[in-house]
């Protein structure tokens, strides 16, 4: 009898930019949490008035320096705040609904939703069981999904097949935050897994599409590099214990050249 373990994270997915990214940790927690964030966009040259399609890769890692098999206290919470220089488009895209991506595999979820995929990626969870915690190898999938509220979101399968079947799916909502110099938001409840015995310890994901939307190239994921050549993120992780951790990020871009406009001939 094949088991399922099917979790839904409902928050949000938001962009941030930078031309070179360098892993941010912090920590430990009370708790010996520590947490690692890495954030990439490429290309490495950006537009500085005009966005520039890019490539985005996030990567995240919850990890332990009191638990002997590494395992963390479980996320329940997530809040990422991102330079306000990203910006994320999803209008015009094909969308597929999280229920398609439930209890399926990563084949099954390409079948019913592959015209509204924008990415891939992988992951890992700690699982407990009768010889102790396991580890459960993911293959991660994005899809654009079903705006809620007017705002784009961002579905995200993750599926494995041992020690047990499991399929995650990640419901993400980008909304704006525009404050501090941040731009959009990232806010994750995170449901417990086994009862709060199993965690989730790595996650990467990398993000690209470009499509047509009334006649204009658009970009899912774009960005902007500003005169400092400097853009922020911010993520706070709140444990199930109460405890939380922040790090800050700092990240580099380089401007790429503007076009020269075209002179017209006067008669």
């Amino acid at each position: 009898m094949r088991k399922r373990l099917t979790i839904a994270l409902i928050g949000a997915l938001a962009v941030t930019v930078a031309a070179a990214a360098t892993a941010f940790g912090v920590g430990p927690a009370p708790d010996g949490n520590t947490q690692d964030a890495t954030i990439t966009f490429k290309p490495k040259k950006l537009g500085k008035k005009k966005a520039t399609p890019v490539t985005l890769e996030v990567t995240t890692k919850t990890a332990s320096v009191t638990d002997p098999n590494g395992k963390p206290v479980p996320a329940v919470e997530a809040i990422l705040d991102f330079d306000k220089n990203a910006s994320i488009f999803a209008k015009g895209y094909p969308t597929c609904q999280a229920s398609q991506l439930e209890n399926t595999s990563t084949e099954e979820g390409l079948r019913a939703c592959r015209k509204a995929q924008i990415g891939s990626g992988n992951a890992a969870a700690l699982l407990p069981s009768a010889k102790g915690v396991l580890t459960e190898n993911l293959t991660v999938t994005a899809f654009n999904g079903v705006p809620q509220g007017g705002n784009p979101v961002v579905l995200l399968q993750a599926y494995g097949e041992a020690p047990v079947q499991t399929t995650q799916v990640l419901v993400g909502v980008v909304t704006r935050y525009n404050k501090e110099g941040y731009g959009p938001r990232l806010s994750v409840k995170i449901p417990l897994i086994a009862n709060g015995q199993g965690s989730l310890v790595d996650f990467r994901v990398s993000v690209f599409k470009k499509f047509a939307y009334k006649g204009k190239q658009r970009s899912y994921v774009s960005s902007k590099c500003p005169n400092s050549k400097k853009l922020k993120g911010r993520a706070k992780f709140v444990y199930s214990d109460g405890q939380s951790l922040t790090p800050e990020l700092v990240q580099r871009c380089a401007q790429k050249p503007e076009p020269k406009k075209k002179k017209r001939n006067r008669k």
